[in-house]
């Protein structure tokens, strides 16, 4: 494929693959997920993920937060690491990091540009790479040419199609389990925790998070079968003392974590923590609590529970299950987020809606509906037929607007698209 020349070039080149993020409804097969594909798109560049140690993380919610986190941890130990995550809030670079930054546009441009001339954008065939096994062929050899010490991958869809699911991958985990892409994965906890297991290895070491006992049974059924070492990581070993800081079990002290906030994201730092002791083992390293102290106060979390010092103060998150707003609605009472609150909410199509909303209407007497995204976004009418009440402002910025002028503390949620619209304003207006 011809290299652009410009930036519109550019664009109009990554448009050209099939991009199933961006599509309301596809085939989730091994047509349509065809690792063979992804396997020849790696050889071509000479199998540039075997060249590093690596983690493979899978999960229905915490697995963009527990990457972030493992990856500080590691970075404190002075290891070099690549961060793969999916999907972006800002911008598409933020899904390839190196040393915990976003790769630069220069790096992102020269490493696309090696790989297009050896193939062809997608036109339906099976034999075209997709967008996103284009990026994970980006990462891949990115972290290959930055020499890194360890790679983070998070699973994009499920984890047995999964473009990542190349990867031998030295660890791995599966943060959580529950009813989400029911259409492609299953409509049982059984049939999408076979799926999610699909990175699950033989002797390779896997940690998850506490499971339903649907999915405990049939992920024990497959760690049995396979010979996999297994650990659960009891969200309950990560504690919150009075003074508001983390007590872990196992680890003297006490810890300043100001990312670190309500249950959800706790049970996602004893994943993180259970795979960081796991990497360290295999390193002949013990755990440091000065090192890990220092990877607490660096790390940040964009749009997992951000909270934007007022007045009035905003809260952005991207939770998009009811599992998740039931945590959200939890955390922000922990953390005492001031009242009154607008709840800004926009879901995309494939979310269990009603479900969603009644979650929701615990968390602000007002609820504004938006639209992140015209293409995946449900339409704000409809949630406020299924709720029965609530305001509909389509624009997310009017809407962000319009909740100030009030006098209502935001609380923005509900999807990427609606995080991705929001933060930069929001961000700007902190610095």
């Amino acid at each position: 494929m011809k290299v652009p020349n410009s930036p519109r070039e550019f664009s109009q080149v990554l448009a050209s693959f099939t991009n199933y993020e961006r599509l309301p409804t596809f085939r989730y097969d091994t047509e349509s997920f065809d690792l063979r594909r992804m396997e020849a798109l790696a050889a071509s560049l000479g199998n540039p993920h075997d060249r590093y140690p690596a983690v493979h993380i899978a999960g229905t919610k915490g697995k963009g937060c527990t990457c972030l986190i493992l990856e500080a941890l590691l970075k404190a130990e002075g290891l070099k690491v690549g961060t793969y995550t999916s999907p972006h809030i800002e911008h598409l670079r933020e899904r390839i990091r190196v040393d915990g930054k976003s790769i630069s546009e220069e790096s992102f441009m020269r490493t696309v540009n090696s790989i297009l001339p050896l193939i062809e954008p997608a036109d339906g065939e099976s034999g075209s790479p997709t967008f996103f096994e284009l990026l994970t062929a980006m990462a891949m050899l990115c972290f290959a040419r930055s020499n890194v010490d360890i790679a983070i991958f998070e699973v994009g869809l499920g984890g047995r199609l999964d473009a990542t699911n190349i990867l031998s991958a030295r660890w791995s985990a599966i943060t959580s389990l529950g009813l989400e892409h029911t259409q492609l994965l299953g409509n049982t906890l059984t049939a999408i925790a076979r799926e999610k297991a699909g990175i699950v290895r033989p002797q390779t070491p896997l940690i998850t998070g506490e499971l339903p006992e649907e999915a405990h049974k049939e992920i024990e059924r497959i760690v049995t079968e396979k010979g996999t070492p297994w650990t659960v990581a009891d969200p309950g070993s990560v504690k919150l003392n009075r003074d508001g800081l983390l007590e872990m079990d196992g680890i003297q002290g006490a810890f300043q974590a100001p990312a670190i906030r309500g249950p959800g994201i706790r049970a996602d730092l004893a994943i993180s923590i259970a795979l960081y002791r796991t990497v360290l083992k295999n390193l002949d390293k013990q755990l440091d609590t000065i090192q890990l102290q220092s990877a607490l106060d660096s790390l940040r979390l964009p749009a997992r529970i951000e909270v934007f010092p007022g007045p009035p103060t905003c809260c952005l998150d991207t939770a998009h299950t009811p599992e998740s707003i039931k945590s959200l609605r939890q955390t922000l009472e922990e953390i005492d987020f001031p009242q009154p609150r607008a709840l800004i909410l926009s879901l995309s199509t494939d979310k269990r809606r009603e479900e969603i909303l009644a979650e929701a209407g615990g968390i602000a007497d007002e609820i504004i509906f938006t639209r992140a995204d015209e293409t995946r976004s449900v339409d704000p009418q409809e949630l406020r037929d299924t709720l029965g009440s609530g305001r509909i402002i389509e624009d997310p910025r009017e809407a962000l607007e319009f909740s100030r002028q009030k006098g209502w503390n935001p609380v923005i949620t509900g999807s990427f698209y609606l995080a991705g619209a929001l933060r930069p304003c929001m961000r700007n207006e902190s610095e």
